[in-house]
């Protein structure tokens, strides 16, 4: 390994523009910085840019990207700062080089001084190796995902591929669940679970930084719950409710998606949640996301935490 060639640069405002190839080299997605800018504005929960950039001496091309998102956390009662890893990039022309490790360390090394009790993440199955053997993250448990069938016409899958399809896809999403769409928010179902559990805070500061993407607050029998349509109907949580309630409200989006011409109904739970408990009563998972954490401080066990659909940063 070669790390002499590199230089590293934290994140800013300034150099935040620099995602935008690397997304490109490293993903095949178009970007903008107006996306960027809104996902990295975690100043709101007490820590931003928390992450760093390696630039190649020789061509000042920018290698690699390392960073987490910092988030409110509760548990207990008591508010604490934690951060989720993401957007982890190599170019492909500067692979194998070590980059990974090094970006990480730096930027557990910021996080530390920047308050953040503990990483955690959804590393996928390349990453994953990486994560576990190379920068000693611990394999707490897994997300569970169900996918229900929709609608046989994909509606929803055309409009990712057809540009001029996906307008006018939207605005038909718009129509449909307007009499549903609230301007409300609600708090993370695990806070009244009595689980043991701490969960991300779900209040409006969260909700207003996860516009990034865009979602819709739905109120189905009196019941809110969050969607987001992205190639299928995923929901990210849903507010807490006795197992009648809860089943006649996923009977009724069901009903709604395959209305809106979505190919699938998708949740991602966390393992043995209520939520998780109550679904496999009906319906069987497709696969799991693992979830893995570094503690920064020792203050708060990343093993008494818990997740939802919406706390993913892709959400």
């Amino acid at each position: 390994m070669n790390l002499e060639s590199y230089r590293y640069e934290r994140l800013t405002s300034s150099n935040l523009n620099q995602l935008v190839g690397l997304y490109k080299a490293c993903f095949g997605i178009n970007t903008n910085i107006s996306f960027l800018r809104k996902k990295y504005d975690t100043i709101r929960f007490g820590a931003e840019y928390i992450g760093y950039f390696a630039k190649h001496n020789q061509t000042n091309e920018v290698a690699g990207y390392y960073g987490v998102f910092p988030i409110l956390a509760s548990y207990e009662t008591k508010s604490l700062l934690i951060a989720q890893s993401g957007d982890t990039m190599t170019h492909p022309k500067h692979q194998g080089k070590g980059l990974f490790t090094v970006l990480a360390k730096l930027t557990y090394e910021l996080a530390i001084n920047s308050g953040i009790e503990f990483v955690f993440g959804f590393p996928n199955k390349n990453s994953y190796p990486g994560f576990i053997k190379k920068l000693n993250w611990k394999h707490l448990t897994d997300i569970n995902n169900y996918s229900i069938k929709g609608s046989l016409i994909p509606f929803d899958k055309l409009a990712k591929k057809i540009p001029l399809f996906e307008q006018a896809y939207k605005l038909f999403i718009k129509t449909t669940l307007k009499k549903y769409t609230i301007n409300k928010t609600f708090e993370n179902s695990l806070s009244k679970q009595n689980t043991k559990y701490g969960f991300i805070i779900h209040d409006e500061k969260f909700y207003n930084y996860k516009t990034y993407f865009g979602f819709y607050i739905l109120e189905i029998e009196k019941i809110k719950c969050i969607v987001k349509i992205d190639g299928r109907f995923w929901i990210g949580d849903i507010e807490h409710c006795h197992e009648n309630s809860f089943f006649s409200v996923v009977d009724r989006l069901i009903l709604i998606a395959k209305k809106l011409g979505c190919s699938s109904v998708q949740f991602s739970l966390f393992n043995d949640s209520p939520f998780d408990i109550l679904i496999k009563k009906k319906y069987k998972e497709i696969s799991k996301n693992p979830i893995g954490h570094l503690n920064l401080s020792n203050n708060f066990s990343p093993n008494l935490f818990a997740y939802q659909a919406v706390d993913f940063d892709t959400y």
